[in-house]
Formats: structure tokens, sequence, C-alpha cells
């Protein structure tokens, strides 16, 4: 057991710094030059010593590995560097920010499985029930929609038409309902077509069907059978609609001026702040991939024949 564990620490570690290695070539390597971006905002042409100079101060000058292994060290020792556009700490920033992303993810996600698992559950307890048709096909229908739209929709019905929610900020426990609401509908779409598929074959199985000839009821039969069958897919689904949750908090936050770090790194897109952009993209990515090895773990827990593998 402590080979297993020693080993997938280190493939996590490896796949940490692969992650690394493109979150720095990909933002490093985008075209337009950060130094020359940060002096022209005041609306003049900047003269090339000036540039070379912001440059050498930034540190643009240095070879790229040299730049990645110094950036490398700072994110080992919780330093994700200083914003070029007011030097302040990028850690700094991202943990003032970082609560508001998490209270807007959990609530979408809180959406998003609820939503799943009341329309699959229903559809599993009467599977030939206009209801549970017509709640499967919303959710799916609303999730096919782009969430900006989705949002737009809602801001204009609930907030300005009805008047029942602010339409922007975080200036109460109100406001998350919207943006949640907004995420949490396209999570609920992906979550609801793998949960109603996972339960219609579990209950086609032979021990599942002979629990209901036996006269088991067939709400006990979905919730104690079904579901514990199709639980270990359930998890790794929830897992990746979390990972979704929390990268597409970008646009959401834009839209509903939610203060999380989706906002910031628009902000920091837009004047060439490469640290910010960097540690949003990796905070992001290293977010992702724990996510999914906690989904293998439980996976691990909820299936025998995973252990023993």
């Amino acid at each position: 057991m402590t080979a297993v564990l020693l080993r997938r620490a280190a493939e996590l570690l490896l796949v940490l710094l692969a992650l690394s290695v493109l979150v720095f070539l990909l933002t490093s390597l985008a075209p337009g030059d950060p130094a020359e971006e940060i002096l022209r905002r005041g609306g003049v042409q900047p003269a090339p010593a000036a540039v070379a100079a912001l440059r050498a101060e930034l540190g643009l000058d240095q070879p790229l590995f040299s730049r990645y292994v110094r950036w490398l060290a700072g994110v080992v020792r919780g330093d994700l560097g200083r914003s070029y556009v007011d030097r302040s700490p990028v850690a700094a920033e991202l943990a003032a920010r970082v609560p508001a992303t998490l209270r807007l993810a959990v609530a979408a996600a809180a959406v998003a499985v609820g939503l799943a698992l009341l329309a699959a559950l229903r559809g599993a307890f009467r599977p030939r029930a206009l209801d549970s048709r017509a709640l499967a096909l919303a959710t799916v229908a609303i999730g096919g929609v782009p969430p900006y739209i989705v949002g737009i929709l809602l801001i204009s019905v609930v907030a300005v038409g009805l008047r029942l929610l602010p339409t922007s900020g975080d200036g109460g426990p109100g406001a998350v309902v919207l943006p949640a609401l907004t995420l949490g509908l396209a999570g609920a779409a992906t979550l609801l077509r793998l949960l109603r598929g996972d339960l219609a074959h579990a209950l086609r199985l032979p021990f599942v069907r002979l629990a209901a000839v036996k006269g088991l009821r067939r709400r006990r039969t979905v919730v104690v059978h079904a579901l514990r069958v199709a639980a270990p897919n359930a998890v790794t689904a929830v897992s990746l609609v979390l990972a979704e949750l929390v990268a597409g908090a970008v646009v959401v936050e834009t839209l509903f001026a939610w203060p999380g770090v989706g906002q910031l790194a628009v902000t920091a897109i837009r004047q060439r702040d490469l640290p910010v952009v960097q540690a949003y993209v990796l905070v992001v990515g290293v977010a992702t991939v724990l996510l999914l090895a906690m989904a293998e773990l439980c996976l691990s827990v909820l299936d025998p024949r995973l252990r023993r593998r």
C-alpha cells in the first residue's frame, strides 16, 4: 500500500511539473511585448530605450529557461511573482479573491448536483412520467445554452424584471444565487446525462432485478442498489464538473462583476499582466489535477476491485 501511494505521489508531481511547463510556455510565448504594452498605456508610443529598460527590470531580457527556473523556484516557495501593473504580490491578490470564487463554485456545484440528482432519481422512480421527462428535457436544453446567455436572461427576468435579486457584485447572501444558477445549470446537464444512463444500466442488472422481483419497493431498489452501482461513475463526473466550474467561472464572474479570481484573470489578460495570468492558469490547473486525484481515491474506496488492482 505504501509503495502504491508513493508511486501515485510521484506521478502527481510529474503531472504538476508538466503543467507548470505548459503554463509558463503558453503565457510567455504569447504575441506582444508586455513591457511595451505597459508603457503604451499612457497613450504615447514608448521609446526603445524605455522598453529595453523596463524589460530588464521585469527580467524579460533573460533566456526563457532561466526565467522558467526562477519562476518555478518562486512557485515552490509560494511566491507567484509581482504584478507588472502595480508591482503588488500576485499571491496576495489571488488569496484575497479565492474565497469569493470558492463560494461561487460551491454554490454552483450544489445547484448542479442537486438538479441532476433530483432529475435522475425522478426519472428512475417514474421513467414514463411526464414531469420526469419534462424536467430532464429542460435541464439538458438549458445546459446546452452558453452560460453568458443564461446569465443575461436571468438578469433580465429575475433581477431587472422581478427585482428579486441583485444584478451584480457580492453585496449579500442573495448575490450568489444568479451566478450560481448560471454556472450550475451547464454542470447539471452533464451530470444528468451520465446519471440517467448509469441508473438505467444498473436497473437492468440481474441482482437489482431480482430485488424488484422479490417485492422490494422501486424507490428502495433505486436508492439502495442502483444508485450504489452508479456511484463510481458519478464521483468521476462530479470531479470533472467541479473542475469545469472552477475554470468556467471566468465568464460568469465577468458578467456578474463577481470579485473572484476569474475577473482578476480577465483584467490581467487585457493588461498583459503575465504573472497574474500565469498564477491564475496554474491555480486552476492544480485544482483540476487535485480534484481528479481525490476522485480516484474516492473510487478506490467505493469500488473494491480498484483497491485490489
